[in-house]
């Protein structure tokens, strides 16, 4: 496969390394450079079909209808149509710009398409944000073989990623707004295109690493924690009342993922160290695992992370119609989600591939990982099972919050190829739900594991 990697080659041949000349930091991510602050390639590709960055959606883009506070986001995009579809039978034209799961889609599925949009680089992030990108450029190191991160807070560590590594802790520490609080709803479709309700959650989410306003060595003190998420399950009936809290470290070896379940049942809450890897998630119809929360989140130690370059590929974007707009009912169609609510852009993406370790214990024997340039995060990954199948793929809607300025993703999708089903995951566009930014913050004894009871109730 050939990857677009001429940008990547050149600083690399320079000699442009993080201590690069005056205050440590590359010369081309400094104003007047060929990056942006986050690292991604301002230039328009050769074709113009991906444009030049100019800094994202921005106050006098907020489309007329939108209603803030709402936990909506409406679309400003919503006048334009398809440039074209992609189809089974057309889709040779497009093939070296197509993951494998949506190549995969495409034989599968007679009904199955991709309509590609024109391209917008929507993504833009807070001052302070930018700002702490650059201080990481300079001083974020991985720690303990990769596995951790050190010397890095506010923003993405490696905004020129030079490993598999450092892509995918841009990946888990993509800027996602917190605090922040959601009510989503989780879907399951059977391979007899029956849609189950697996979950209405109320969701509180909170990262230290970005609301802490001191440097790296506070955020250690202070637990070292990225990632806080307490649930509770409102519906369906036989899980509302149970709750969850768990909590990921910029540490995963000296401070390990940490996770409590509460069982509205028994009224009893537990630790739950089988929150990990590749324990399935019950949902989300078991489809994902535990491991594949977001497309990735948790330890590396599994997989061996090898970062490939670059592609120009189809991923999903700017995809406020499917998650905020449309009702449950109009998305889930049998055998995948309704093609007329999931918009394609292209975009340039990292490529890492995750090849299991030797003498580890995993469902999956290698993944393929596509993160977008701009907001950092993988917008899909094609997973192979231990016969080197490809036996799953993952989809993630990016979808900016334009008056936050902020690179919003959330809402995901996976599909079994194997067994014919797939899943929908933290969905918006039914009635009551809807994600809102908490600037107040919550109560100190949300974030946990006593709270659980309560949260149930």
């Amino acid at each position: 496969m050939k990857y677009a990697t001429p940008l990547l080659l050149a600083l690399f041949l320079a000699g442009i390394t993080r201590a690069a000349g005056p205050g440590g930091l590359p010369q081309a991510l400094r104003p007047g450079g060929a990056l942006t602050p986050f690292g991604a390639e301002k230039a328009a590709n050769s074709e113009g079909s991906i444009p030049a960055y100019t800094g994202g959606l921005q106050a006098a883009d907020i489309p007329a209808d939108f209603q803030k506070d709402s936990g909506r986001w409406t679309d400003p995009f919503a006048g334009e149509k398809p440039l074209f579809s992609i189809t089974a039978k057309n889709m040779g034209e497009y093939v070296g710009r197509l993951s494998e799961t949506s190549k995969a889609l495409l034989r599968q599925y007679p009904s199955y398409r991709m309509d590609v949009y024109p391209s917008h680089r929507s993504v833009a992030y807070p001052d302070r944000v930018l700002e702490n990108i650059l201080k990481n450029a300079v001083n974020a190191r991985l720690a303990r073989n990769g596995l951790a991160l050190e010397g890095a807070a506010g923003g993405i560590p490696f905004p020129v990623p030079k490993n598999g590594n450092e892509a995918m802790w841009n990946h888990m520490l993509v800027y996602n707004g917190y605090p922040a609080e959601y009510r989503g709803r989780n879907w399951y479709v059977d391979s007899r295109g029956r849609a189950v309700n697996t979950g209405d959650l109320r969701v509180s989410l909170e990262s230290k690493y970005y609301t802490l306003k001191a440097g790296p060595e506070e955020l250690k003190t202070r637990g070292n924690s990225f990632f806080e998420a307490a649930y509770n399950f409102t519906a369906p009936p036989n899980a509302a009342g149970n709750a969850a809290y768990s909590v990921d470290t910029l540490d995963p070896v000296a401070q390990p993922r940490r996770a409590w379940s509460y069982s509205a049942a028994s009224r009893r809450t537990r630790l739950s160290p089988d929150f990990s890897y590749d324990t399935p998630i019950a949902s989300q119809g078991g489809i994902t695992n535990y491991d594949e929360g977001y497309l990735f989140l948790g330890r590396l130690d599994m997989f061996d992370f090898k970062l490939l370059g670059k592609r120009e590929m189809y991923i999903p974007y700017n995809d406020y119609k499917l998650v905020f707009q449309a009702k449950s009912s109009q998305v889930l169609t049998p055998d995948h989600l309704s093609p007329d609510f999931v918009r394609w852009e292209l975009h340039r993406v990292w490529v890492v591939e995750a090849a299991r370790k030797p003498g580890k214990k995993h469902k999956l024997s290698r993944r393929v990982f596509y993160l977008d340039e701009d907001w950092s995060g993988a917008g899909m990954s094609d997973a192979y099972s231990r016969n080197d199948q490809l036996s799953k793929g993952m989809f993630m809607a990016e979808t900016p919050l334009y008056d936050a300025q902020m690179p919003l993703a959330r809402c995901y999708w996976a599909y079994d190829l194997l067994d014919h089903r797939y899943t929908l995951i933290q969905h918006f566009g039914d009635p009551g739900m809807g994600y809102r930014l908490k600037p107040g913050g919550f109560p100190p004894q949300t974030f946990t594991p006593e709270a659980l009871p309560n949260r149930g109730r």
